[in-house]
């Protein structure tokens, strides 16, 4: 909830303060005359001392021996140096973590992750899920679980109207917008598990983790860049199986789609948007790695977006392809042996909860050879900007759903449902 707190009134205007301020400056600005000694102390013979003197102690302490000078050596007065990380690595990388949006969008992430996109999940995926027990009570309960319910009660950024931007708002206080949408996918997660067990359609183990990194390597980015290249995020909840997902493409399907081109974004550089760092892990990390049985399922997350800079639905849903991207190269590398993923391709899934909208992702890898010489291409379903509800803004208190879109909640729990 969003609560504005109380404060009195106070004693003096802006006004009143500005003149105030100015008195103060006015004030500091006069210049002490400079402190002479006096000639009747100066023919008494009395020795002033300047305290100011680096030496003034010692001319009536004498001299001792100086303390030994910890700075040197202690932890708390030195900055450790870049080298010292346990991870860093003398060659630079190129990484992404969601935090900066993709230039051109959905094209420009197809061609970091070498991948074919195709629009809409496959009908035999969805035509699984048939009736379930979910109502649109259930779902506008879990929404306002994190809209409405969470008593957190924590400084929210100031307001800002792109029109009266001159404008400062109220400050107020409540739950975090990520906490918030959080929360939404635990719940959203936790019913479609659930009623997918008691209506017999889950019969594996799944393991869920909350709040776990995860970062992925690739030696280079193809004929893009020689330099490594890394995926890591923090996604929110992880889903893993005790069975891989079965491919969603056959390898005649892969074949034919692999003679497509992928798209051109000239004159920018695909890699324009990627940061530099050398501190970065040169393995998977993946919760349960140590786990031989678990298999990465789904990946859910969540976004705010920026009140002068917010991304576009294109942008949006290419963060998505990306991350579920490094995602399914960490399965597929988080053990030692050689993958034939030609014919034992890695499925992973994502999905991202951006303003009340899900953005989901199935991606199939099938090579992590980016190579243009590699004719092998991965493949990638998205289901783009998918109206969950209609949110408020952060600044305003969300009492009542009136419409939950039971589409958007049918492909959510096909994605979940699919083993």
């Amino acid at each position: 909830m969003v609560f504005r707190k109380y404060r009195p009134s106070k004693q003096w205007g802006n006004a009143d303060t500005r003149i105030f301020k100015a008195m103060l400056k006015a004030r500091n600005a006069r210049r002490m005359p400079i402190f002479h000694v006096p000639d009747a102390v100066k023919a008494s013979g009395i020795t002033v001392h300047n305290p100011n003197d680096p030496s003034f102690f010692s001319s009536f302490m004498g001299n001792r021996e100086a303390l030994p000078d910890l700075r040197a050596n202690h932890p708390a007065f030195r900055v450790p140096s870049i080298e010292e990380h346990p991870l860093y690595k003398e060659t630079s990388s190129l990484i992404f973590d969601g935090s900066t949006a993709l230039s051109d969008g959905i094209d420009q992430a197809a061609l970091l992750s070498k991948a074919i996109v195709r629009e809409g999940f496959p009908e035999n995926v969805l035509q699984k899920v048939g009736q379930t027990d979910i109502s649109e009570e259930m779902i506008r309960d879990a929404i306002l679980h994190g809209e409405k319910y969470d008593p957190t009660l924590e400084k929210l950024p100031r307001r800002f109207d792109p029109v009266l931007f001159w404008v400062n708002h109220y400050i107020v206080h409540g739950t975090p917008v990520t906490k918030r949408l959080n929360i939404i996918l635990d719940n959203l997660s936790r019913i479609a598990l659930l009623t997918g067990l008691s209506s017999g359609k889950l019969t594996d183990h799944t393991w869920v983790d909350r709040d776990e990194p995860l970062s992925a390597m690739l030696p280079s980015l193809g004929s893009f860049s020689s330099k490594p290249f890394v995926v890591r995020f923090l996604p929110h909840v992880t889903l893993q199986t005790s069975k891989p997902i079965p491919a969603w493409a056959a390898v005649d399907e892969i074949e034919e789609l692999s003679k497509q081109q992928l798209p051109d974004i000239r004159p920018l550089s695909p890699v324009i948007d990627l940061g530099k760092d050398h501190i970065y892990n040169d393995t998977a990390v993946v919760p349960r790695a140590e786990t031989s049985q678990s298999s990465l399922h789904t990946l859910l997350w969540c976004r705010e977006q920026d009140q002068k800079y917010p991304w576009t639905k294109e942008q949006n849903i290419a963060n998505a392809i990306l991350l579920t991207f490094g995602a399914a190269v960490a399965e597929a590398t988080k053990k030692r042996g050689d993958r034939d993923l030609k014919a034992n391709p890695v499925v992973v899934k994502g999905v991202q909860l951006v303003n009340g909208k899900l953005d989901m992702v199935t991606f199939q890898l099938n090579t992590l050879d980016l190579n243009a010489e590699n004719h092998t291409k991965n493949v990638v379903w998205i289901e783009k900007s998918c109206p969950l509800y209609e949110p408020k803004p952060f600044y305003e208190q969300l009492t009542e759903i009136p419409h939950v879109n039971m589409e958007t909640v049918r492909k959510f729990v096909a994605l979940l449902w699919n083993r």
